[in-house]
């Protein structure tokens, strides 16, 4: 699932990222309102993690808006508000679930992967589409028009899903880095450069006479519709 976690605490931030990505997501961050209003504006996410109290805007307001705006994805709030009042609020405004801290983060995860269930397409029919290309989110499996299906590793399926999502846009190498791996991992250019290699070889391998990864000298990547 492609998330979008808004948490001003950094340190705990940090570990989300990391467990949510070794659970095979991929997701942004946000550390205040703000921020978060601009990447709803410009991307489109399957769940939202919204800590309460933030800078600027609040969580329950994001809640709200995106809701207003059509939001159909899950929406987690993250708060150490617990009482009743506050839940109530929280579901008025259109959360779908609650979760007080301090909270264990094996629940956490549980929690996404069950809210991934019950959004409006189930989790196994979540499918990215750039013809001829086709990225079934739960399986990592990628497919061409032709019949012929790529298995991906984690970091590759990570990666892929990136690029799929904003087909056509240049993606630059620090925005991977970030998204992909996470800023606070030691990854150098040869560990991407390495992944991107593997990653064209497999599309390669599947459609001989294409090659939808494309090279921006001096951004980044982009994925191309053919």
């Amino acid at each position: 699932m492609y998330l979008l976690l808004v948490e001003d605490d950094q340190r705990l931030a940090r570990l989300l990222i990391h467990l949510i990505k070794e659970a095979g997501h991929t997701l942004d961050h946000a550390d205040n309102g703000q921020l978060a209003r601009s990447y709803l504006r410009n991307s489109h996410y399957d769940l939202l993690l919204l800590d309460w109290m933030l800078p600027e805007v609040s969580g329950i307001e994001l809640c709200k808006e995106a809701r207003s705006a059509g939001f159909k994805g899950g929406i987690l709030m993250l708060t150490a508000r617990d009482a009743l009042e506050d839940r109530l609020e929280g579901f008025a405004k259109g959360a779908d679930d609650y979760l007080t801290k301090p909270f264990e983060t094996e629940e956490l995860l549980a929690r996404i992967e069950a809210l991934g269930r019950r959004i409006h397409q189930p989790l196994q029919d979540q499918q990215l589409e750039v013809p001829p290309w086709t990225l079934n989110c739960n399986n990592r499996q990628l497919k061409h028009l032709n019949g012929q299906s790529v298995e991906l590793t984690q970091r590759e399926f990570q990666l892929l899903e990136l690029l799929m999502r904003r087909a056509g846009q240049g993606v630059a190498r620090e925005v991977i880095f970030d998204r992909v791996w996470g800023r606070d991992q030691a990854v150098t250019d040869n560990v991407l450069d390495a992944t991107l290699k593997l990653l064209r070889k497999k599309l390669e391998q599947a459609a001989p006479a294409e090659q939808p990864i494309q090279t921006l000298r001096g951004l980044g990547y982009s994925f191309d519709q053919q």
